[in-house]
C-alpha cells in the first residue's frame, strides 16, 4: 500500500491553506525465520488487530518451530501475519481467508514479492459462512484469531469440528479478548498451552 506524502495539497483546497493529510499506515513484522523482518504494511481500523510480536514468538515457541511440511489454515486472516509467519518458518502450505478484499489484495501482494504465492491460496470470505468442503484439505495448524467481543470463537470451532479440518494430531491457536471465558467453549479438542498478554489471551489446542 502506497504512504503518500503528507505535502500534498490539492489545487482546489490550496488558497484555503487546507492540507491533504495522509492516511495514517502500521506495520508488522515477520520475526523469524526465512524472511525475518520483512514488514506487513496496513491500515489501521477496529476490526484489525496483527498478533503483537511477543505473542507470535511464544506461539512458534509452543511449536517448537516445527513447522516444515506442514498445511496451515488462517481462518481470520488479517494482515495474513500468522500465516507468513508459519511459510517463514517452514510450512509447506496456508489458506488466507479474509472478508476485507484490500487486505486479501494485501496478502496477495506480499506473496507475490516473497515469491511464494505457490504456497499461498486467498480467499476473499467470510470464514464462518465459507462451504470448506470445497477446500478438500485437512490442517495441521489452523490459527483462529477472529475480532474480538463478535462471539466467533465457538462458531469457528464448531466449523472445524463440522467440516473434520484438523489432520489427526492437528492443532489449533486461539487469541481472545482478555475477559474470554474460554472455559464456557464447547470443543473436543484438548488445551496444551495457554498465556496472557496486554488486552489478549492465547491458548493451543489439539485434536
Amino acid at each position: 500500500m502506497e504512504n503518500h506524502g503528507s505535502n500534498l495539497v490539492t489545487s482546489g483546497l490550496k488558497k484555503h491553506n487546507i492540507v491533504h493529510m495522509a492516511k495514517r499506515q502500521a506495520t508488522t513484522r515477520i520475526i523469524a525465520g526465512k524472511f525475518r523482518g520483512t514488514k506487513l504494511t496496513f491500515k489501521p481500523n477496529k476490526s484489525l488487530r496483527p498478533t503483537e510480536s511477543k505473542t507470535k514468538e511464544t506461539l512458534f515457541n509452543w511449536l517448537l518451530n516445527d513447522l516444515d511440511n506442514k498445511n496451515c489454515l488462517d481462518m481470520f486472516a488479517g494482515t495474513g501475519s500468522l500465516g507468513f509467519e508459519a511459510l517463514s518458518r517452514g510450512a509447506k502450505e496456508v489458506i488466507f481467508i479474509e472478508k476485507q478484499k484490500s487486505l486479501c489484495s494485501s496478502i496477495e501482494e506480499i506473496a507475490k514479492q516473497l515469491e511464494i504465492k505457490d504456497k499461498c491460496r486467498i480467499i476473499n470470505a467470510n470464514s464462518t459462512s465459507i462451504n470448506f468442503i470445497n477446500l478438500k484439505d485437512k490442517f495441521d495448524l489452523i490459527f483462529l484469531d477472529p475480532p474480538f467481543h463478535e462471539n466467533l470463537i465457538q462458531r469457528s470451532l464448531d466449523i472445524i469440528d463440522k467440516n473434520a479440518l484438523l489432520a489427526k494430531n492437528g492443532l489449533v491457536y486461539i487469541e481472545c479478548e482478555k475477559d474470554f471465558d474460554i472455559n464456557s467453549l464447547k470443543t473436543k479438542l484438548s488445551q496444551m498451552k495457554q498465556s496472557k498478554g496486554g488486552q489478549t489471551k492465547f491458548y493451543l489446542y489439539e485434536s
